[in-house]
């Protein structure tokens, strides 16, 4: 099952929405409670200053009227206008007022009865829930307040205190003071929350691009073998592979150079030493400045020279700065002409060369001199590479919509480990005898360099014992023509 693919922008995305949804939940829950819980306690607050008043109200009462008479009637009033429930008893526990609603399911109407003088009360309340009235020093009664919510009686204690006023009820800017507290102890516990999540989403990001600085930091003062640990497949990790790939090719454009230095000192230290080593001969007299001497430091002079524009035309190649002259040319004219210039070459090593050119060849358009060079490089190769009495065959054929150039010789052929490296520069298969027979180990890599300026390719195919295949494909028309 393919695993599924969260990119960073994507788990940005969720991680502020799961930040900004716990940070409202959060925020409503405790504005929710804290509403809740500030609500309760108001209206505890007021039931009991409400009942501290009836229970004030119920002592005027008595002390205005002497007595308990009438007490009904007042007390249907009063529980009428403040909604509560009121039972009044006398000094020796008598019932001389009580408002309570008979309390029965639905009346003939539907609706619940609240009150009816008519009817009994029921069973009185538990004696906790009576609050003594006084008069003066003495004791004439005790009185019960409840209110009736949601069916049931919640039973209220007054606050009844003789030298403070009864009247003063809990203000409402008390809520709106701690919903706003609690409004903002909720913004800083969300925002706290809301940090910690980030920190926890943000981790893994942050670690995976502290590792990615750590390796270029590394990678900038000159450790080329630094790597960056990548981990998942968001974007992050797309940018570390990135980065080891460019390390990859940083490293080893810096192995191919380092070779090649050593290696062209090493080309150009032969030739040289020769000249240097003929030259000295001929000044100490221990050789004659004659034609035969004077040949051979001229040979080890045109030796350094093609050496020294190989590495040139190479240079030019790879940084792209090479001029092209492209032309609609005949390929078969220019394998015939490199042919017959490779071809006294060929009888002087006894190797056999001929050619098979198919006759519908395209004209294409291509550097005519750049492409006789890169098809020389390949007859050099083979014929340095074939014994004698052996053959080299070179071979034009349609290939898509381009032609394809091919030059097969019948020498020892090319080992499966050395056969990718062949187009490499200065590699060589059998470097003791290149040098011996003076190769550069630059005219296959030339080779590739030219072709593919001209939008081709080249491959090679070998066989150990049965000889080896070199060529290239050539498009029609150069891609960056117009």
């Amino acid at each position: 099952m393919p695993r599924l693919r969260f990119g960073l922008q994507i788990r940005l995305i969720l991680g502020f929405a799961a930040v900004l949804a716990l940070s409202m939940a959060a925020a409503a829950v405790c504005t929710g409670f804290a509403a809740h819980s500030e609500v309760s306690r108001i209206q505890v607050e007021q039931d009991r200053v409400r009942a501290g008043r009836i229970h004030a109200a119920l002592a005027d009462y008595y002390d205005n009227n002497g007595g308990w008479h009438g007490a009904q009637d007042f007390v249907n009033r009063t529980g009428f206008q403040s909604e509560r429930e009121i039972v009044v008893l006398d000094a020796d526990g008598n019932v001389v007022a009580d408002n309570r609603p008979i309390r029965r399911r639905h009346d003939d109407r539907g609706h619940r009865a609240l009150f009816n003088p008519g009817i009994p009360r029921g069973p009185l309340p538990p004696s906790e829930y009576f609050v003594p009235i006084s008069s003066g020093d003495q004791q004439v009664g005790s009185v019960a307040i409840a209110a009736g919510r949601r069916g049931h009686p919640e039973y209220i204690f007054p606050d009844s205190h003789p030298d403070e006023p009864h009247d003063l009820e809990p203000p409402l800017t008390q809520f709106t003071e701690r919903v706003t507290k609690t409004l903002i102890l909720a913004g800083l516990v969300a925002g706290v929350v809301g940090i910690l999540l980030v920190l926890l989403f943000s981790r893994r990001m942050l670690g995976s691009i502290g590792n990615l600085t750590s390796a270029a930091r590394r990678l900038g003062g000159g450790d080329l073998s630094s790597r960056a640990t990548v981990r998942g497949n968001d974007e992050v990790a797309e940018l570390g592979h990135a980065f080891n790939n460019m390390a990859d090719a940083l490293e080893n454009s810096e192995r191919q150079r380092r070779t090649m230095v050593a290696d062209v000192a090493h080309e150009l230290r032969t030739p040289l030493a020769n000249i240097q080593g003929h030259v000295e001969a001929m000044q100490d007299g221990l050789m004659q400045p004659n034609a035969d001497n004077l040949s051979a430091v001229h040979q080890q002079t045109l030796h350094l020279n093609h050496l020294v524009s190989d590495l040139r035309l190479l240079a030019e190649t790879e940084a792209s700065e090479l001029s092209l002259e492209m032309e609609p040319t005949s390929i078969e004219d220019v394998v015939s002409d490199a042919v017959a210039s490779f071809r006294p070459r060929a009888d002087a090593a006894s190797v056999q060369l001929t050619t098979v050119i198919d006759d519908t060849l395209p004209v294409v358009e291509v550097d005519r001199y750049r492409i006789r060079q890169a098809l020389g490089n390949l007859l050099d190769n083979a014929i340095r590479h074939t014994p004698s009495g052996g053959n080299v065959t070179v071979s034009a054929q349609r290939h898509d919509a381009g032609v394809r150039i091919e030059v097969a010789d019948t020498g020892p052929g090319i080992s499966p480990e050395d056969l990718p490296h062949v187009f490499d520069r200065l590699y060589r298969v059998d470097p003791s005898r290149d040098r011996s027979t003076g190769g550069s180990g630059l005219g296959l890599t030339i080779t590739r360099q030219l072709v593919e300026a001209h939008g081709g390719a080249v491959w090679a195919e070998s066989e150990v014992g049965s000889g080896s295949r070199f060529g290239f494909d050539l498009p029609a028309r150069h891609p960056s023509a117009s």
